[in-house]
């Protein structure tokens, strides 16, 4: 879960969210409080770590996806 599932899943958030919300913003702060509420809820500690790179992975896709979005011209 941790190496495929959650990385896939926070990187459908980023690019969803980002035509959803326009903004490559809010669905890294999505992915952020869901995985650290679940950091502290389900998890340990340790899984912090993950919390961040589940983040980053999630603005990334959304700031590629808003890239391609704007070469293309839409």
């Amino acid at each position: 879960m941790v190496l495929i599932g959650f990385p896939v899943l926070s990187l459908l958030i980023g690019i969803v969210g980002y035509f959803l919300f326009k903004n490559i913003f809010v669905p890294p702060l999505i992915v952020f409080l869901g995985s650290l509420f679940a950091t502290y809820t389900v998890f340990n500690d340790s899984f912090l770590i993950w919390v961040f790179v589940y983040t980053s992975l999630a603005f990334l896709s959304g700031s590629v996806v808003k890239i391609f979005k704007e070469r293309k011209g839409s």
